[in-house]
């Protein structure tokens, strides 16, 4: 989920190293079915991802530029899911079962994780070494994390970090809502501790987890309030007293920390700028967000709307091209998503990256009927970051496609055909 790179592998990440014993395990689940066929949907998710590719293929051919920052996506794609595969046939194997909430509750734990290392690795100086002499970040990327006062952890950092602890934050807030789900009383006291953990320390490391803070902790109230046909029910007027209580902790423990360390003043004011804007400026300012009001540019000819000027990345890295560079990193000056992606291989790519992120939630919800708004929460909060940075949410999905491929199938059918009929 946080993919790193060591040093003493130039080239390898984590990531791919799973992906190579992905494969093993696709190899030995095929035999074991005795069924080599793939199956329909995972053709058209390869097609989708083949038709990213080609876009930016085009777009840089016919540019003539060498920005092949999307060219190999079809072999990311397959690296993230066959990745995905070899863990959960891991989780498989360990817990004898597969589901999607025993999937998520491992990806809670390892975004809790990430947040207890970033703390170590700011407040240990040999740990730090240690961590950043082993690990590749990129010298800029570090510096650039250190003289921001950034928290970060393994392969976690920026908006990286940011996209993925929200959608954990989404899919904790799924299952605290209850729909089909009942927790324990210690399952829900977990969960809105991770919630809060997550939320306050991922904010410090990228203050796009606020999104998925944000979305989740308005879907519980919608369901309490709304889906409760027109009352609140005992159990549900339990669940937002745990709720507010335990979050409350959260907060007071904020505020003593604020009133009683600097540095956590410091990290606190910058992951909750705009909160701190609103209290004392009487308005929401975030610097980030005011910057990104400055990277609003949009293609002035035909030609790059439908495919692009082939530049993904900062243009000045190009040796013959003659246009002006940008200071900021991003071809045009922009990091917006949506709009780094026309200018790179236009609408014709765009659309297809778009496709195959709504293709992925479709089979997610496809074969997870019960689990259908984690799926579509999370592609609103994918959507919605897409106007800050240009990420997808495909690491994600990747994972809950290799629990719908690894769960039984006449299990499956079994769930299919009980939330045909209405039942849980």
């Amino acid at each position: 989920y946080f993919p790193f790179e060591f040093l003493a592998l130039p080239g390898v990440n984590t990531k791919m190293l799973l992906a190579v014993l992905g494969l093993v395990c696709v190899v030995f689940y095929m035999l074991k079915e005795k069924n080599l066929s793939m199956p329909r949907e995972l053709l058209y998710l390869v097609a989708l991802a083949a038709a990213v590719s080609l876009a930016s293929l085009i777009s840089i051919t016919i540019n003539q530029t060498p920005d092949t920052a999307y060219v190999n996506y079809i072999i990311s794609f397959s690296v993230w899911l066959s990745g995905a595969f070899a863990v959960c046939t891991m989780i498989k194997v360990l817990h004898g079962r597969i589901s999607v909430r025993l999937v998520l509750n491992y990806l809670v734990a390892v975004c809790f994780f990430q947040c207890l290392a970033s703390l170590l690795i700011y407040n240990n100086p040999l740990l730090a070494d240690f961590v950043n002499s082993h690990i590749t970040f990129g010298q800029e990327v570090l510096f650039e994390l250190r003289g921001m006062m950034r928290l970060y952890g393994l392969g976690s950092m920026l908006d990286i970090a940011g996209l993925r602890f929200s959608l954990v934050l989404i899919g904790i807030a799924f299952y605290l809502s209850e729909l089909k789900y009942p927790l324990s009383f210690l399952e829900r006291i977990v969960y809105i501790l991770m919630f809060g953990v997550i939320t306050v320390i991922g904010n410090i490391m990228s203050r796009t987890t606020m999104v998925g803070a944000g979305i989740g902790l308005v879907f519980v109230l919608m369901v309490v309030f709304v889906k409760a046909n027109s009352f609140i029910s005992q159990t549900r007027l339990s669940s937002l007293f745990t709720l507010a209580g335990t979050l409350s902790l959260v907060v007071v423990s904020c505020v003593i920390l604020y009133n009683t360390d600097t540095t956590v003043r410091k990290f606190l004011r910058f992951g909750f700028e705009g909160f701190f804007s609103l209290a004392e400026k009487g308005e929401w300012e975030v610097s980030s967000n005011e910057r990104l009001k400055t990277m609003i540019v949009f293609p002035e000819t035909l030609h790059t709307w439908v495919i692009g000027d082939g530049y993904f990345e900062n243009s000045r890295y190009d040796a013959n091209y003659l246009g002006e560079s940008t200071e900021l990193g991003y071809y045009m000056g922009t990091d917006i998503g949506y709009l780094r992606f026309i200018f790179y291989c236009g609408l014709i790519g765009l659309i297809m990256m778009i496709g195959l992120i709504l293709y992925s939630t479709i089979v997610c919800i496809r074969y997870f009927e019960k689990e259908r708004w984690l799926f579509i929460l999370a592609l609103l909060a994918g959507l919605t970051i897409w106007f800050k940075v240009s990420t997808d949410i495909f690491c994600f999905l990747a994972l809950f496609l290799s629990v719908a491929a690894l769960k039984d199938p006449m299990m499956r059918e079994s769930e299919k055909d009980m939330c045909v009929k209405g039942t849980d």
